[in-house]
């Protein structure tokens, strides 16, 4: 048996890496959010589910173990108003 091996046609060029969506659940909702901000330009949509808000803990360890995770009466989640300011004002 002798012979070349067949090859398929090549693939049609899709530029798949111009846009990309992210989505997480709990922890991976934070890391989705996070890379959706961080690069706003490459992702297309994200979806975050039980996650916390962009800037929840506002660079602070306490904030972010109490307030984010596990929001309540005496840590509450920062408002949402602080939350868009911050975000407009670090674009």
């Amino acid at each position: 048996m002798g012979g070349g091996a067949l090859a398929a046609d090549p693939l049609p060029a899709l530029d798949a890496h111009a846009q990309y969506t992210v989505s997480g659940v709990s922890s991976g909702a934070h890391m989705a959010v996070q890379f959706h901000v961080a690069h706003a330009s490459l992702v297309k949509g994200a979806a975050a589910i039980a996650g916390g808000p962009y800037y929840c803990a506002r660079g602070n360890f306490w904030t972010a173990y109490y307030s984010c995770r596990a929001p309540g009466w005496f840590t509450p989640l920062p408002s949402l108003e602080s939350l868009v300011a911050a975000t407009e004002r670090l674009a």
